[in-house]
């Protein structure tokens, strides 16, 4: 186990200006999917990565089966390979492989080989937003979102999934 607590990570920056993938599951069967809401922090005592997933996402599925799951930083020379992975869904095919990823075990989770940093996180918390608790302008960025927000079989539109993971390990690649 790395000794990821005494590092001097720019938290405020990751989300923010790199592309990250969110991913569930074990190397026999996983999938992930670029993200750009989250945030790093200390909740209960335990320093956190909480992540927010469309429930139309196939990723979803994995984050709400699975115990663990990463949040992965790339360099800049990913960014084609991640702009694939937020684009197709694996539902569909192999997009890992078609997006040229190269899949690594980490703890009970997956996260790739070409990653400069990933969080191994276990699972402390998941919850569906609730429509009605949602402020009206965030409410109204859903309605006025539709292409982003596919709506349900119903017709109706479908908050994100909030999932808080402490932080059990730290890969780092140089």
């Amino acid at each position: 186990m790395s000794n990821f607590k005494e590092k001097d990570y720019k938290v405020f920056e990751m989300f923010q200006k790199e592309w990250a993938l969110v991913t569930a599951g074990n190397l026999e069967l996983f999938n992930s999917c670029t993200v750009g809401w989250g945030d790093m922090g200390t909740l209960w005592k335990r320093s956190v990565v909480t992540v927010y997933l469309h429930p139309s996402r196939y990723t979803c599925e994995f984050f709400l089966k699975n115990e663990t799951f990463t949040v992965s930083f790339y360099p800049p020379s990913c960014k084609e390979a991640l702009a694939y992975m937020g684009s197709y869904s694996g539902r569909d095919g192999n997009k890992v492989q078609s997006a040229g990823l190269t899949p690594v075990a980490i703890g009970d989770s997956v996260t790739y080989a070409e990653a400069k940093i990933t969080f191994l996180c276990r699972k402390l918390y998941q919850h569906q937003f609730v429509k009605e608790d949602l402020a009206a302008d965030i409410q109204k960025y859903y309605h006025e979102n539709p292409k982003s927000f596919p709506l349900d079989d119903a017709g109706s539109w479908q908050p994100h999934w909030i999932f808080v993971g402490e932080v059990i390990d730290v890969m780092e690649c140089s």
